[in-house]
């Protein structure tokens, strides 16, 4: 089983010149390796860390950005030490890798949604196929690698690495940092899978997905409601799941049933069992 990690973080926070007597702590909790001073790219002034800056432009915005397993492991200090008020995602990038028989022949036979552009990279007589949905300025982006390919690292009991990418801007990257922070950062990177690429992709990431306890984070501005949403996962994820559990021996099977009978035997509408009972 394989789970979503956090590769990648740029984060903000406006008017950061009210919090400039914390940026000595930061240093010490958030920066990795020497820190050394430095300019981003984009302009802002501050320390370069291993894989990881954090700065200010200007105006008094804060930008602190991390990458690689420094972003995973640094995630939720963020949302401790860095204040809500003010604060975004600009943003993120969520991965899972999973070991394949073929990631090229995967990659190649991925039939992307017509909703996004997309972009299937091969070498003619080499291996190392790369898919990408979305045009690199969306808010949301999906890369589909042979990570084997690229890195020469290859899975001890054979095949290949193949390794799911989601690029997140914005609205998007706020949702999902929050999905992570909720622990449902499985779900969530799922569902968007589920809306880019194909059947096939989603469940194969499905079946090989651990953290996908909690259910998908998703706007009320999206094309489905709540409920439905529920009931998705609840078929898609945690059925699955379930299927799983009861083939694994009798005596989980039997938990399972004793678990689900209580459910069944719940009525939600006043918050008492059906038979009276209190559970």
């Amino acid at each position: 089983m394989v789970e979503w990690k956090i590769d990648w973080i740029t984060l903000t926070v406006r008017d950061w010149n009210s919090c400039e007597a914390m940026m000595p702590a930061l240093l010490g909790e958030l920066m990795a390796g020497t820190v050394v001073p430095g300019r981003h790219p984009s302009g802002a002034r501050g320390w370069y860390g291993r894989a990881c800056f954090i700065g200010c432009w200007d105006n008094g915005m804060l930008i602190y950005q991390a990458s690689g397993s420094w972003a995973h492991a640094i995630a939720r200090k963020l949302d401790r030490l860095l204040p809500e008020t003010g604060r975004s995602v600009a943003r993120i990038d969520v991965q899972a890798t999973l070991a394949v028989h073929d990631a090229d022949a995967i990659i190649r036979t991925t039939v992307p949604s017509r909703r996004y552009k997309s972009t299937l990279i091969q070498s003619v007589y080499e291996s190392g196929a790369t898919l990408y949905v979305g045009a690199p300025s969306s808010d949301a982006r999906l890369r589909l690698y042979n990570k084997s390919a690229e890195s020469g690292e290859y899975p001890e009991g054979g095949g290949e690495w193949l390794r799911a990418e989601l690029q997140l801007r914005n609205r998007y990257a706020d949702r999902m940092y929050a999905a992570y922070l909720g622990g449902a950062v499985g779900g969530t990177a799922l569902e968007f899978v589920r809306r880019m690429g194909d059947n096939n992709l989603y469940r194969l990431l499905r079946d090989n997905t651990s953290n996908t306890a909690e259910a998908p984070y998703w706007d009320e501005d999206e094309d489905l409601d709540w409920v439905t949403r529920r009931i998705h996962w609840l078929v898609h994820c945690v059925v699955p799941a379930l299927r799983k559990l009861v083939l694994h021996d009798p005596d989980t099977r039997r938990e399972v049933g004793i678990a689900l009978a209580r459910i069944m035997d719940y009525d939600g509408a006043d918050g008492c069992q059906t038979d009276g009972q209190a559970g």
